[in-house]
């Protein structure tokens, strides 16, 4: 019976813990779906440019279910409106996020994301030093009205850009106090010359008692009102080497001035174009005439390596990919002349291809792997001297296959250099032959360097 009792109890016991269970679970997918909602709320407050709406939904997104995703928005949103101080400690939050194994690969994309765009906030980032003359000991520094330890007079303080009030109170010296504007990118010095106060009266004489009478007691003779001494500052919290955030003047989104800048843009234009050696390889069929005794010609014996050049444009979408427009023309070196009579003497060719790619950038803010692939049309002709040996071929054309890979590499904001090489892969159709199916294979190579200007929206 009183075995029936205890296994009735820990029956009892599990249905709880069962049900505390469940009804956790559901709190955490509650949490995680209104983390959710406030995400995406704020990235569309976030791309019509109302950032202080956005921040505060980030905010209480961060708040319901804390994510690096929700952590780099706030960061943006704060370097949007201002306040780079704010926004350049979110970066280092995100970038110090550990990363458990099998974390969401979005997870992992807003770390590397932080540490590029942080790159880019950090120098906007104005300081201002001051220095106080004569150097006096427990000088109370106030900036903005919120207290500064003294430790950090005469050393670089990070500010965000606007108007910012300094002063200076200590015993003894007259209290001092300067408007400061600061402006982005900027390193401001502030020197405070104190002036000392006039020393204090002498209390007046006193007579002896056995000639005065005793006289009441009087109220202590008045002294120059000195402002009492502030309480020591509170400790820097540990993640922060520097004081709290100081607001500027009154503006948009609780006082900062605006950048002149956003974050790096998710979208942008490239436009440029590129040199480079081109080969060409395979066979092109016979377009000669019958007096060739093969139906195709190896590519060795008409071209050999020559100068290819042409112009490029690209539109940058969702960071990481472009969508291409490139126009080629390549002039070929004398071939071996193998396959041809002895009566021909040389043979000249070219190429002009127009083509659509679509590249991946593997970051673009930073030197990284570029890879693309394209369809393209290539128009091939060759002519032998003299132009009597043999009949004139045709002009050939026909769809072509292309495949490049390269490394991007951003000089400054606007300039990237993309050294790379491509395959062309395709088939010419026969003459009198419109199915290109049964006709020989020919490859295009070109291995070259692009230039582009970059123009981020």
């Amino acid at each position: 019976m009183r075995i029936l009792r205890q296994s009735s109890a820990l029956g009892v016991a599990a249905a709880i813990l069962a049900t505390v269970i469940r009804a956790h679970a559901q709190v955490n997918d509650a949490e995680r779906a209104a983390a959710r909602e406030l995400f995406k709320q704020g990235d569309e407050l976030q791309r019509a440019g109302r950032f202080a709406e956005a921040l505060d939904k980030f905010e209480r997104a961060q708040q319901a279910f804390s994510a690096p995703t929700n952590e780099l928005r706030i960061a943006e949103c704060n370097a949007a409106l201002g306040r780079l101080v704010e926004s350049a400690e979110a970066y280092r939050t995100v970038v110090r996020t550990p990363l458990p194994a099998g974390s969401p690969a979005a997870f992992q994309a807003a770390v590397e994301q932080a540490k590029a765009e942080l790159e880019q906030v950090e120098p906007r980032i104005p300081r201002i030093v001051v220095q106080v003359q004569p150097s006096v000991r427990g000088a109370a520094l106030q900036i903005d009205g919120q207290s500064v330890p003294t430790a950090l007079l005469g050393e670089p303080m990070p500010l965000d850009p606007g108007a910012h009030r300094v002063s200076v109170v200590t015993a003894g010296y007259a209290s001092a106090e300067q408007t400061v504007a600061l402006k982005e990118h900027e390193t401001r010095t502030v020197q405070f010359s104190l002036t000392a106060l006039p020393p204090a009266p002498p209390p007046p004489a006193t007579t002896t008692a056995a000639t005065t009478p005793a006289a009441p007691p009087t109220a202590p003779t008045a002294r120059t009102a000195l402002p009492p001494p502030p309480p020591p500052p509170p400790p820097p919290p540990p993640t922060a080497p520097y004081p709290p955030p100081m607001q500027a003047a009154p503006g948009q989104g609780g006082g900062a001035v605006p950048p002149a800048s956003a974050p790096a843009s998710r979208l942008g234009f490239l436009l440029g174009g590129h040199v480079g050696v081109e080969f060409l390889g395979g066979k092109i069929p016979n377009g000669s005439g019958a007096s060739l005794e093969s139906s195709s010609i190896a590519s060795s014996s008409i071209a050999s390596g020559g100068l290819a050049y042409g112009l490029d444009a690209g539109f940058r979408f969702a960071r990481h990919w472009v969508v291409g427009l490139v126009v080629e023309h390549t002039n070929f070196g004398q071939g071996t002349r193998a396959d041809f009579p002895p009566s021909v003497t040389s043979v000249s060719s070219d190429a002009t291809l127009l083509g659509l790619t679509i590249g991946f950038i593997g970051n673009p803010s930073r030197t990284s792997f570029y890879g693309e692939l394209g369809l393209a049309d290539r128009w091939f002709h060759y002519s032998t001297q003299p132009t009597a040996a043999l009949p004139e071929p045709p002009v050939y054309s026909n769809g072509e296959l292309t495949l490049g890979l390269g490394v991007w590499l951003p000089f400054g904001p606007s300039f990237r250099l993309l050294p790379k090489a491509t395959l062309g892969i395709g088939a010419f159709d026969a003459p009198g032959e419109p199915d290109a199916s049964n006709a020989p294979v020919h490859t295009f190579f070109m291995i070259g360097v692009a230039g582009f200007y970059n123009l981020d929206f």
